[in-house]
């Protein structure tokens, strides 16, 4: 009996999957192959290529590189549509200029089509909407014709009605505000601690947050609906510029974030190759314009495809290696170059990723909100770490100046590999000229008072975020996060406000002078190593007389040079 039962069973099966009749498609593109600009439907032209959706809610996608003639599209289904179905045929892509030809199912007149963002269907965002005033017969065949300045590197075609087609469109633009304010908002939040500290590693990520959200919403289409952006969305070489310019504010990021000159200086030179054809490519871009619309893009997704796995990889590496914020680097940004990745293979017709550009617009604003939490506690351990050194009390007790001690420490954490290498900055050691000649003949008290008012000149040339120290006997060390001219130019300031007026002491007028010895932090240099380059120059100062500021060569006892001398 239980055999029976089976056998019943298989064979029930077996009638209902062989006589089932196969599910009619919903629709079928195929792209006729034109050689010239046709203004009516081809008959007989070869197919260049044929998609198939099978349900009616499926997109057929493909894309179209940009050509002088055009495509026609011949569209069939076997899904039959009545007039009163509410049905529409909705074109989407990544860029949609112009309008189309369009002969609706069985109709021999054409109509043209306006895209959303120049007339068409007000509640779509980037595309086209045709009508089916006569529905969809059995058997009957629509025609579209994209002209050649409309055409663009992704198509979506499928079934939809109004309201299906509004609530998308409404969800897709609410989404997509959030997102571009999110990051926006990000964006103009690291350049102001940019303002605040000078490092570039804020700008470079404020600047590729402004240009990765403005790509974005050029990409939804959203852009034409805002005021200051609508006239860029129409003009395809913006959103790839854009996108470059991500690209190459990412990688110069990514080098600084992940310590990369300390860490692997030979793999930073593979990343700057990286980085400088993304740049070469752009020019080629913005000199060229519409001579290279039609295969431009090819290369920058080429570029990409490319530089995500070389990036991850070095991330990984670079995490074992002890990089302090590569954790979050990996956490943030690993998702978000993944999605990139799998959007540049859809665009180049590699794989069907669909998903990707809506996943890569929430996947950015996750990266985003990770990686500026990071830079975030980095700036707030740099600010600690100013504002500690400036109310410490371990001060020298005669002049109220910091001591040697604190400067090192300072010094050790700017130069440890969680401070992100902040940028350059200059270790000048400056002496008084013949102090102990002026202690011997007036005293120890004008002395102090001399090494009192020395300080405060020296103040009066430095910046507020500037650090002075005083070492030891008449030596002070300043520490200014500037570059190597800035740091000379300083250097010079504080001898001319010496030599320019005496000092007044009980009735004495004390003409002094100093010698600086100046020396420009190395990356992943000791802090020793820094001292030990700047009392070199120091003693050359010395030695080239008074009024002297000698600068240090390179790392080692290379000689140091005098700049000036009196």
């Amino acid at each position: 009996m239980r055999k029976a039962v089976w056998a019943l069973t298989i064979a029930m099966l077996c009638a209902l999957l062989l006589g089932a009749p196969a599910a009619a498609q919903s629709l079928k593109v195929e792209v006729l192959m034109t050689e010239t600009d046709l203004q009516t439907p081809p008959v007989g032209a070869p197919v260049l290529r044929s998609m198939v959706a099978e349900r009616p809610h499926d997109f057929v996608r493909f894309s179209l590189p940009r050509r002088e003639a055009g495509y026609w599209l011949r569209l069939t289904s076997q899904r039959t549509i009545k007039p009163g179905d509410g049905q529409m045929l909705v074109v989407r892509g990544s860029r949609a200029m112009g309008p189309l030809l369009y002969y609706p199912p069985g109709a021999a007149t054409a109509r043209e089509i306006d895209d959303a963002e120049h007339g068409g269907v007000p509640l779509m965002r980037r595309g086209w909407v045709m009508p089916l005033p006569n529905g969809w017969p059995t058997s009957s065949v629509a025609y579209v014709r994209i002209k050649g300045r409309a055409a663009m590197s992704e198509i979506r075609l499928n079934f939809a009605s109004i309201p299906e087609l509004a609530r998308q469109e409404r969800g897709d633009a609410r989404f997509m505000a959030a997102a571009f304010t999110a990051m926006m908002l990000m964006a103009v939040a690291m350049v102001g601690v940019w303002v605040a500290f000078r490092d570039f590693v804020y700008l470079g990520y404020g600047a590729y947050l402004a240009c990765m959200a403005t790509y974005l919403l050029l990409r939804s289409g959203d852009a034409s609906e805002m005021w200051g952006l609508a006239g860029l969305a129409s003009e395809p070489a913006v959103g790839w510029a854009l996108a470059t310019l991500a690209t190459i504010f990412q990688l110069g990021f990514s080098v600084r974030f992940l310590d990369l000159p300390r860490l692997m200086p030979r793999i930073t030179w593979a990343l700057r190759i990286v980085q400088w054809a993304n740049i070469g490519w752009l020019l080629v871009l913005l000199l060229l314009r519409e001579h290279v619309y039609g295969w431009w893009y090819i290369g920058g997704n080429i570029l990409l495809l490319l530089g995500v796995p070389l990036m991850l990889v070095i991330a990984v590496a670079a995490w074992r290696k002890g990089a302090p914020y590569a954790g979050y680097y990996l956490l943030g940004w690993t998702p978000m170059l993944v999605l990139a990745a799998a959007l540049a293979a859809n665009i180049l017709g590699l794989q069907d990723a669909e998903w990707a550009e809506r996943g890569l617009a929430l996947t950015a604003v996750l990266e985003s909100a990770v990686l500026a939490l990071a830079l975030s506690q980095h700036a707030a351990n740099r600010h600690r770490i100013v504002l500690l050194a400036r109310q410490s009390v371990e001060r020298d007790p005669l002049t109220g100046a910091l001591n040697a001690q604190v400067l090192e420490q300072m010094l050790q954490a700017w130069s440890s590999p969680g401070s992100l290498n902040v940028n350059n900055y200059a270790l000048l050691l400056v002496d008084l000229d013949g102090f102990a000649e002026v202690n011997a003949r007036y005293g120890r008290a004008v002395g102090d008072a001399l090494l009192q008012q020395a300080l405060s000149r020296m103040r009066g040339v430095l910046r507020p975020d500037d650090t002075i120290a005083r070492m030891d006997g008449d030596c002070f060390g300043i520490v200014s996060e500037c570059e190597r001219g800035e740091s000379e130019l300083l250097a010079r300031r504080i001898g001319e406000t010496f030599a320019q007026r005496p000092f007044r002491i009980d009735s004495h007028e004390i003409v002094m002078s100093v010698s600086i010895g100046l020396a420009m932090s190395q990356r992943g240099e000791p802090v020793p190593d820094l001292f030990e380059r700047a009392r070199l120059a120091l003693r050359h100062a010395v030695a080239a007389g008074r009024n002297a500021v000698s600068v240090a060569q390179g790392g080692g006892r290379d000689v140091a040079v005098v700049l000036q001398a009196q």
